[in-house]
């Protein structure tokens, strides 16, 4: 895709699932990219191992996405590794921790999901914004979730309402910065094969999931990275503001 080539991307939640597969894409299509991660070490050194053996460009670094400081010095060192600023961003790291029923829900549980998948999102996307002005573009693209239109499901109040929060931020932030010549989206996957859907379904439950799918068939990481990239090229320069679903068909009643 063109306007890839020697741009520097920074995914957040990059070791595994759909990160992963956006890190994959990105420096596929000739992006100069860091892999993002917090608690997956060994996955985020195997997949830089693992491209930069094929000469791509790609950097590993931890971030925790609730921790500001954190935030900072991560951005800081991907800036000097690569020698120029952030130009995309892809805020990908998110978790349900786990399923409760909102009165059974207690508040710490709450707050750690709305601290990883929103205020992550918004301060990722804080720390950026200095060095997308200073090169006189960007592209933000958030990661949100089929979940935010259909509230999804007994015990997923908080992510439900965290990626409601991702969408109306993205909207914000499209109307802050158009001026910029910085594009925000978000992206909206259904149910993809991914280590989040694997902890909280069963087989059953999957299937269950499938059948509700006008596709008949759960998506999988790439098809939610092309998107991604598709965003983050030239191609897709003229579109912000906006939440693109990829869920096979599902609605979200």
């Amino acid at each position: 895709m063109d306007g890839l080539t020697g741009k520097v991307a920074m995914v957040t939640g990059g070791a595994t699932g759909i990160g992963a597969a956006c890190v994959r894409r990105l420096a596929a299509e000739g992006a100069r990219v860091a892999c993002c991660y917090n608690k997956s070490a060994a996955g985020a050194e195997a997949l830089t191992e693992e491209l930069t053996g094929k000469g791509q460009d790609v950097f590993a670094v931890r971030i925790d996405v609730t921790d500001s400081t954190q935030i900072k010095q991560g951005i800081a060192t991907i800036t000097e590794h690569f020698g120029q600023p952030i130009g995309i961003l892809i805020n990908n790291a998110g978790d349900i921790i786990k399923n409760v029923p909102a009165d059974e829900m207690d508040e710490e549980l709450w707050n750690l999901v709305i601290a990883i998948n929103l205020t992550g999102t918004f301060l990722c996307s804080k720390y950026v914004i200095p060095g997308m002005k200073q090169l006189g573009e960007g592209r933000i693209i958030n990661m949100g979730s089929i979940s935010a239109r259909t509230g999804g499901g007994v015990g997923a109040a908080h992510y439900a309402a965290s990626k409601g929060g991702v969408e109306a931020l993205t909207r914000a932030l499209a109307g802050e910065l158009g001026e910029y010549n910085i594009t925000v989206n978000t992206v909206a996957p259904g149910v993809i094969y991914t280590p989040i859907h694997e902890r909280h379904n069963t087989p059953e439950s999957l299937e269950r999931l499938r059948q509700q799918i006008p596709l008949k068939r759960i998506g999988d990481p790439p098809e939610v990275a092309s998107v991604v990239a598709f965003l983050a090229s030239d191609e897709g320069k003229y579109i912000t503001g906006d939440n693109i679903a990829v869920n096979g068909g599902k609605r979200f009643d």
